[in-house]
C-alpha cells in the first residue's frame, strides 16, 4: 500500500520504526507493526511491553515526516477511556536492534 502525504510517496515498510507523537507532543512509542483490516489499516505503536492501536485514517494521521523519521497523530478523546492516560515515552527506544533517540 502506498500513501501520499506532503507530496512524498512512501510505503508502510518505509515507516516501520518511526517514532509516533500525539497532538500534545507526547512520544507514544515506535511504529512496530501494521494490521490490515477490511476497511483501514491499524498501526501498532509499542512502548516497552505496551501497545497502542491507532487507526490509519486521514483525520488521525496528521503527518508522516520521512526526513525526521516521525509520525504525528491526533488521538480521539475515547483513547483515554480505552488506554487510560497516554504515557509519554521519554526514554531511549530500541527497535530491531537500533536505538532511536530524540533529536
Amino acid at each position: 500500500m502506498d500513501f501520499k502525504k506532503s507530496d512524498l510517496k512512501w510505503k508502510i515498510s518505509d515507516i516501520l520504526g518511526f517514532e509516533v507523537f500525539n497532538q500534545n507532543g507526547y512520544r507514544l512509542g515506535i511504529l512496530s507493526d501494521i494490521i490490515a483490516t477490511g476497511s483501514n489499516d491499524i498501526w501498532v505503536v509499542k512502548y516497552y511491553n505496551e501497545e497502542v492501536l491507532i487507526p490509519a485514517l486521514k483525520n488521525v494521521i496528521k503527518e508522516v515526516n520521512i526526513t525526521r523519521k516521525k509520525v504525528f497523530v491526533v488521538l480521539p478523546k475515547e483513547y483515554d477511556d480505552i488506554y487510560g492516560q497516554v504515557k509519554s515515552a521519554d526514554d531511549t527506544f530500541e527497535y530491531d536492534g537500533y536505538f532511536v533517540y530524540e533529536d
